[in-house]
């Protein structure tokens, strides 16, 4: 009932979610809030790229002109009337002396329409009045690009620490510079987990028709390496997987008890859904897990650290995270993470003579979410370093809110990204995403 009452909220919130994006598309407000760490650590990248804003209405780089119906600039100079003014009836005809008849005046150039002012959806960079140059006129971003994302971050409770890396090309979906339209694309990535008890790699496809919703799909080769006390397998779901079980079995170095190497397969399904209204964004990111190691003689179930919960082998467990953020103008996100996650067990995940149950889950956990990130230019290789900080307390869990772990100690993590484009091409960016301090000096020369 939880899980089918957690899809269903997800789900519903992501249809209004979709109801509101289309009408602050109309408004010509922004999408795609920068992601908030998951289970272990922060979203993995839908792709890098955090869509503009075009604050004036209508498509930008399409400037309203007198020819398109709507009104014309304030001060915009009108056509003189014909030149010459009647003569009285009756007037004398005796030739006077003629002054010259006075010319129709040329109407002065009419004055080139202001560039809609556009401002980064996370405000990273405070973008002063738009500045048109003749030489580098506004582009459509590129095409065709090699991208990459990178991620390191340390966990408390349970303890880990990783570093996510994905790298591949990214191809741009549809040629429109609107805000429902620039972020679609297609991307083919590979992507790589390493901490220091198990590494993955393998591929990630990527698919984002429109900006408020981002598919993927990822294979990961799994290895464990047999240390830190993990890999630890269970013959029924309702074992004893607690922080001082886990710990016990480890100092025992018994064969059948203690962590062990081994290898498999792990398989990860994502759906987000996202928007943004003025400096509210909200996000929901559903996700399932697919897992088949080559487990000990008996065993059917595995402890996963990411997940924090056994997970059955060649069965499914799921995530579902979801975000409320205010967006501030200097680069500050603040927020709030509701997480939840559900392993789903079969009657062969259990010993013959124990009931079928659901033991473990759904476990809970609600807390605050901070990012704040330095700078935000995409023809950078380097680009959006972002200080990642998540805290969350355990609402529900089987042995975090007092059975071994008291309820007091919060789930914690701190984590740092990256992103860019391995070989970028500035000409084909906006010059908007220049420092100012550069504009400055241009528009001085």
């Amino acid at each position: 009932m939880a899980v089918r009452w957690a899809t269903t909220v997800g789900w519903s919130v992501g249809g209004w979610l979709l109801a509101t994006l289309v009408s602050s598309e109309a408004e010509g407000r922004g999408l795609a809030p920068e992601p908030v760490p998951d289970s272990v650590a922060p979203e993995e990248p839908g792709e890098p790229s955090e869509p503009e804003v075009p604050v004036a209405p209508g498509d930008p780089g399409q400037p309203v002109t007198p020819e398109s119906g709507e009104p014309t600039e304030p001060g915009e100079p009108t056509e003189p009337g014909e030149p010459g003014e009647p003569t009285e009836p009756g007037e004398p005809t005796e030739p006077e002396p003629t002054e010259p008849e006075p010319t129709e005046p040329e109407p002065e150039p009419e004055p080139e329409p202001e560039q809609p002012e556009t401002v980064g959806v996370q405000g990273v960079e405070a973008i002063g009045e738009a500045e048109p140059e003749v030489e580098r006129p506004r582009r459509k971003r590129p095409m065709h690009r090699l991208i990459y994302s990178n991620l390191s971050a340390v966990r408390y409770n349970p303890l880990g620490l990783v570093n996510e890396f994905t790298a591949g090309y990214r191809y741009q979906l549809i040629k429109k510079n609107s805000t429902l339209f620039k972020e679609s694309f297609v991307a083919a990535q590979l992507h790589t987990y390493l901490t220091p008890a198990y590494g993955r790699i393998g591929p990630k496809i990527d698919i984002q028709p429109l900006a408020i919703l981002n598919l993927s799909a990822t294979y990961d080769y799994t290895g464990y390496f047999g240390s830190f006390g993990l890999f630890q397998s269970f013959d029924s779901p309702t074992a004893d997987w607690s922080d001082t079980e886990l710990d016990r079995r480890d100092d025992l170095g018994h064969p059948t008890l203690d962590n062990y190497a081994t290898t498999g397969h792990f398989v990860t399904l994502s759906a987000l859904l996202q928007a943004k209204v003025g400096r509210i964004a909200v996000r929901d990111n559903l996700k399932f897990y697919w897992a088949d190691y080559d487990l000990r003689a008996g065993d059917t179930v595995s402890y996963d650290q990411t997940l924090d919960i056994t997970i059955p082998n060649k069965g499914w467990a799921m995530t579902n995270d979801l975000d409320g953020l205010y967006l501030f103008d200097f680069g500050l996100t603040l927020g709030l993470r509701y997480t939840l996650t559900q392993a789903f067990y079969r009657p062969e995940h259990f010993q013959p003579a124990e009931p079928i149950s659901g033991p473990n889950g759904p476990t809970h956990r609600l807390g605050p979410a901070m990012l704040y990130t330095f700078f935000d230019r995409p023809d950078k290789r380097f680009n959006k370093p972002t200080l990642i900080v998540l805290s969350q307390w355990w609402v529900q869990h089987r042995f975090r809110t007092g059975q071994d772990v008291s309820v007091g100690v919060p789930y914690f993590v701190v984590g740092f990204r990256f992103e860019g484009d391995l070989w970028p091409d500035p000409a084909s960016w906006h010059a908007k995403t220049e420092p100012k301090r550069k504009r400055r000096g241009k528009r001085g020369e």
